[in-house]
């Protein structure tokens, strides 16, 4: 059954190559109709007439995409903060990527000085590396100079433990940066007795999520050992967040580890 499934496994991978070639180059012919001088994606530096919404459609707010590589508002806001903050300018970097999103972690793996490692539960395209769960880190503390959680946690029922996994991947200079769905009106609502998916849209945002975040995110964090500063998406200028398609509501939590570790879990 080995020796059979090796035909099968090498035929995977075939076309999974020639799907990744294929988006790579509808990428490309979508990027140059959308050219133009109106806005400017940070992530892969293209020039734009404007984002995108999820079938195409131009859009003027900052919810769409970029058309040349696919980056969300998410990404490029915290494409942003990177380079305001120079993480990626003191090399060499040893990043940690939970959850990838391709477009983020191409330019991330094209920047000199930077080893980028992406974790995920499946294997899709050449920005993951380790399959495997987050939650149980397959990496010796103190391995990484920087993790990103960008949009993860409100899909993972023990949030508090993948948070002290990242806590524990970090050296003592490290700095983990988290992004979530937040409301701010309200205390974290979780209920794990809801999986029907209808019933998590409604209350949680997504079918996927299994909470909603409000600013007591910073408390959970905190517990697992980080001090947090929060980067509050509101500091930008208009002009800005409008020539590169972010959100106001967009915010970043920058956890960085306190002196004393925070328990591995069993």
């Amino acid at each position: 059954m080995k020796v059979a499934s090796l035909p099968h496994r090498a035929a995977g991978r075939l076309r999974g190559h020639r799907a990744a070639a294929l988006k790579a180059a509808v990428l490309f012919v979508r990027g140059v109709l959308f050219t133009g001088r109106r806005y400017a994606c940070p992530c892969c530096g293209w020039s734009l007439r404007g984002f995108v919404g999820r079938w195409g459609t131009v859009r003027t707010n900052s919810d769409g995409y970029c058309p040349r590589c696919n980056s969300k508002a998410r990404h490029r806001r915290l494409w942003l903060h990177l380079e305001e903050h120079g993480l990626l300018h003191h090399g060499p970097v040893r990043l940690l990527d939970v959850g990838p999103w391709p477009s983020l972690a191409m330019a991330l793996r094209r920047r000199p000085g930077v080893a980028h490692v992406g974790i995920d539960l499946r294997s899709e395209g050449r920005h993951v590396d380790v399959v495997g769960d987050a939650r149980c880190l397959p990496v010796r503390p103190g391995s990484f100079d920087i993790a990103l959680c960008t949009h993860v946690l409100e899909h993972v029922d023990d949030d508090l433990r993948l948070m002290r996994e990242l806590h524990q991947s970090l050296g003592p200079a490290g700095v983990a940066i988290v992004s979530v769905p937040l409301c701010m009106d309200a205390p974290t609502h979780e209920d794990p007795s809801i999986t029907d998916p209808v019933e998590r849209e409604r209350l949680f945002g997504e079918r996927g999520h299994v909470r909603l975040y409000g600013p007591d995110l910073r408390d959970r964090l905190e517990s697992s050992g980080f001090h947090v500063r929060v980067d509050w998406a509101t500091r930008i200028d208009e002009q800005t967040r409008r020539r590169h398609g972010l959100r106001a509501d967009e915010h970043l939590f920058v956890c960085r580890p306190q002196q004393e570790r925070a328990p591995r879990p069993a």
